[in-house]
């Protein structure tokens, strides 16, 4: 399943109480096995709201006595068992509905050590998958690679025992299935903390810090507050139209921008910090134009002028992003650039490469320049 509905029918779920299990494997590397299925060396399933308890099915915690293949065939025996208790059961994964991962190769495995085919199960309406969930709701770049690490990093998870995918093979064929289960177990943990956290909307990626709720509705804080940067000029323009020509807000330089611009955000946010001082930086102050502690944003705003160029501008972000990183209550720099005179050529692309350059495993960078 793979659209907004999948998480609308997940958290849906989740609300009523329905069974939610999250589940993760390791398996050998698939270069080492071109002539059978890559061996199975360990299954965990967590069930959500469980608080921590995980069924793991590994090659470590079958009998001993019994050789490697035959300890295989029970890790796997267990894993449908453990399915079939719960058919009904909603699986949410990661990347494991690809043809040669995931759930195709675990039952391809079971055929080849049982000789026969494997349970139908989770049965395809079934299975959820978590990285095409958050994909579809803030787009291909919600996380550098590896996605699913880079976004636990960037959520500040407790993962002391994750490995690396290329990692855990290495460990497989060394026999080393210690550190395996442990990285499996806490795998599923760490995705079942990634879906709380999605349906709570304060889920962090590269281009999001959360929701806000707004009539009724939960709305993107970063999309809300680019939405608010795009429709500014065309407020101010209303502005302008009083009344007998009554006094209105002038736009006479910055702080004017400022001004209404905080005015503005108040419709989305009730916690707007202005200008809060930061840290020095080369014996220099900055002061950040908004904080929204709530979502740990940062609202930096800029206007080109003639002397700007990319160049500038880029290294004037570097600088702003070194002192917001070290704020201690921003992980998201939102950097909006307004280029009323179109000064800037290719902004999508200097968007993209600056957002992608400039952000880090902790700490996010969004690059938007407006021109009307």
């Amino acid at each position: 399943m793979v659209n907004d509905s999948a998480f609308r029918e997940l958290r849906a779920a989740g609300a009523a109480g329905e069974r939610i299990l999250f589940t993760h494997y390791a398996c050998g590397n698939f270069h080492d096995y071109p002539d059978q299925p890559t061996p199975i060396a360990c299954i965990a399933i967590a069930e959500s709201g469980t608080q921590g308890q995980h069924k793991v099915f590994s090659v470590i915690d079958a009998p001993q006595d019994r050789s490697l293949e035959d300890r295989e065939r029970d890790v796997l025996s267990r894993f449908y068992n453990e399915l079939r208790l719960h058919p009904d059961a909603r699986v949410v994964h990661w990347n494991m509905s690809s043809p040669a991962f995931g759930f195709s190769a675990i039952a391809a495995r079971y055929r080849y050590l049982h000789g026969k085919d494997a349970p139908d199960l989770p049965l395809p309406d079934r299975r959820f998958d978590l990285d095409d969930i958050i994909l579809t709701k803030f787009g291909k770049g919600f996380a550098a690679h590896p996605k699913f690490r880079q976004l636990c990093i960037l959520n500040g998870l407790f993962m002391p025992h994750f490995m690396r995918g290329e990692t855990e093979p290495e460990a497989i064929a060394q026999g080393a299935y210690g550190p395996v289960v442990n990285s499996t177990t806490e795998k599923v943990r760490l995705l079942s903390e990634v879906f709380r956290l999605l349906c709570s909307g304060r889920l962090k990626t590269l281009n999001s810090v959360g929701w806000v709720n707004f009539a009724g509705e939960q709305i993107d804080a970063v999309s809300a507050v680019m939405c608010v940067a795009e429709r500014m000029q065309m407020v101010y323009a209303e502005l302008a139209r009083r009344h007998d020509k009554r006094d209105t807000l002038t736009l006479k330089d910055e702080y004017d921008a400022q001004d209404l611009f905080r005015g503005l955000l108040r419709i989305f946010f009730d916690d707007i910090r202005a200008e809060d001082p930061t840290s020095q930086v080369a014996g220099a102050s900055s002061r950040i134009d908004f904080v929204l502690p709530d979502v740990e944003l940062a609202i930096e705003l800029k206007y080109t002028r003639q002397s700007l160029s990319t160049k500038q501008l880029g290294e004037e972000l570097i600088v702003d992003k070194t002192r917001y990183s070290s704020h201690g209550k921003v992980s998201h720099l939102l950097f909006l650039v307004f280029d009323k005179e179109g000064l800037i050529i290719n902004p999508r692309g200097i968007e993209k490469d600056l957002s992608r350059e400039k952000s880090e495993e902790d700490f996010a960078v969004t690059v938007r320049i407006l021109q009307n």
